[in-house]
């Protein structure tokens, strides 16, 4: 910002290109002028700003976390965790057309690698509002290792609010408890994935099932 008695063309007010000049206490004040461009809001780009604004309802619940930096294997990317959870949401797991978007919880996933995924995953919900998550130990296939960590994700879409955890038991314990009571009352969409011992891979996530807590 620069300021003088008369402007380097004289008193200036208004904007000039990059330029905008006002009075402030007698003197003719030029500053660097504020973008005012603005894209033109098509049919597709609004399309895709409400696709993202509904992904962002989801992924906000993990905010500050660092969650999806982790469960999303990153294998040489240098983009974001929250980068990579998007790009899968919006390929794979947005249902309807503009303006009537929504998520697809079965096909969102909260964790994304080369591990073997959860096989034969269920989820009841116990007393004390604890979610109890089975599954087959499949220890062996692949790269599949005893020792790798069990992801529990619970969401309520009703007030956007996770509780989910990235080391709550091993793949080898077939089972794996959550506690829930902060989503007391609402209805949750859950998932679980795996994570290995140095945290380099993980699984991709598999949707378990929808419970009324």
């Amino acid at each position: 910002m620069a300021s003088g008695n008369h402007g380097v063309i004289g008193a200036l007010t208004g904007r000039v290109g990059p330029v905008t000049g006002y009075w402030r206490r007698n003197k003719n004040i030029l500053r660097k002028s504020k973008s005012i461009v603005k894209d033109k809001a098509t049919p597709g780009r609004l399309a895709q700003r409400e696709k993202l604004r509904v992904c962002n309802q989801f992924t906000t619940a993990f905010t500050g976390t660092g969650f999806f930096d982790t469960s999303f294997s990153p294998y040489g990317q240098t983009n974001s965790g929250y980068n990579r959870v998007t790009s899968v949401i919006l390929s794979q797991a947005i249902l309807g057309a503009y303006p009537d978007v929504q998520l697809n919880y079965q096909q969102v996933l909260i964790s994304k690698g080369l591990l073997p995924a959860a096989q034969g995953a269920k989820v009841v919900k116990k007393a004390n509002n604890i979610l109890q998550f089975t599954f087959t130990d499949n220890s062996g296939i692949g790269i599949a290792s005893p020792d790798d960590s069990i992801i529990l994700v619970a969401y309520a879409p009703d007030v956007r609010q996770a509780i989910f955890t990235l080391h709550t038991g091993f793949r080898k314990d077939k089972k794996a408890s959550l506690n829930v009571s902060l989503l007391k009352g609402h209805t949750v969409e859950t998932w679980i994935g795996f994570l290995s011992a140095d945290e380099q891979d993980a699984s991709d996530s598999v949707w378990v099932g929808r419970v009324v807590v």
